[in-house]
């Protein structure tokens, strides 16, 4: 008798229908929106209250390319990647990029380099700039570093290893080049930007003179990506892979969310699809943290003493 392959019960048809209905959002933001303005069928008030919309959806729209980097949007393997990549080209930034820096943050969670509200005294970085770097990267870097890193890495290899060689400082950073430098990995993050650019460019020359709209959306998403991912972990115990806050949320956010709140639970389960979170907390007897506000919030108390894996906060 033939070994059957365990299927797990994952919500294709619920993800597709998401990933719709956010491409329809942000495709009709990006090209019939400024036809809008250009012809005078739409408000500019209303254009910038889309825009403002749009950035706390940006954040489900990074958790549904997150539900296919860890294999869960689809059993099948080719829907999964067909979808990241797909969701990823509308978001800007290569799925390649984006998939290694979140499986390397798995790896090397609260490890040096993705400790960054810590002080490190043995950097050659003085504090200052580590406070610098603390708040750059809490507010707009994650995003910049995914469309930066595919921009820079679609350039030839003999151009960019000495840079990326250059950038390497922590295990986490040596770990994602070495993946991303494959030649396989490469050839897919080339086609990707391609079609990158082959979306935003027409975007950017639509809006024109109403290009402000568009860039208040990408740092708009770049805020809410870089502050929400990093509240999660945020003066929780070092070198601890499973380190993470279940925040609450109201359930119709945590829903909206895709149940990222349940955070502690999906570093302990990243195979658990995003709407059995909540069955899974109660099954593992996990319990909440603290308030996802509060959390958040608290961020902005700055760098960190460092505890030796002690809980700072």
């Amino acid at each position: 008798m033939e070994a059957s392959i365990q299927i797990r019960d994952l919500p294709f048809a619920k993800n597709r229908k998401l990933s719709l209905t956010v491409l329809v959002l942000f495709i009709s933001f990006h090209y019939l929106l400024p036809l809008g303005l250009l012809y005078g069928s739409f408000p500019f008030w209303a254009a910038w209250v889309f825009a403002a919309a749009l950035g706390p959806v940006s954040y489900t729209f990074w958790n549904l390319i997150h539900e296919s980097i860890h294999g869960n949007f689809s059993n099948e393997r080719k829907q999964n990647h067909f979808w990241g990549r797909f969701l990823c080209i509308v978001f800007g930034a290569p799925y390649s990029v984006l998939k290694c820096s979140h499986l390397m943050h798995h790896k090397f969670n609260r490890e040096p380099g993705d400790r960054i509200e810590f002080y490190d005294p043995n950097s050659w970085k003085p504090r200052w700039f580590q406070s610098l770097n603390y708040y750059f990267r809490i507010t707009v870097a994650t995003y910049i570093f995914e469309v930066g890193t595919g921009l820079l890495l679609s350039l030839p290899s003999r151009w960019t290893k000495p840079i990326a060689d250059r950038l390497v400082e922590y295990p986490i950073e040596e770990g994602f080049f070495k993946w991303i430098y494959r030649p396989e990995i490469l050839e897919e993050l080339r086609k990707d930007v391609f079609w990158i650019l082959v979306f935003y460019i027409p975007s950017f020359w639509l809006f024109g003179s109403n290009w402000p709209l568009l860039v208040f959306l990408l740092l708009s998403r770049s805020f809410f990506i870089s502050f929400f991912d990093n509240a999660y972990h945020y003066g929780k115990e070092i070198n601890d892979k499973n380190s993470a806050f279940n925040l609450t949320l109201p359930k119709t956010v945590s829903a909206f969310f895709l149940h990222f709140n349940y955070h502690r639970i999906h570093h302990r389960f990243p195979g658990c699809s995003w709407d059995r979170l909540p069955k899974q907390m109660e099954v593992c007897g996990e319990t909440w943290d603290k308030s996802f506000m509060k959390q958040a919030w608290s961020q902005w108390g700055g760098l960190l003493e460092p505890l030796d894996g002690k809980i700072s906060k």
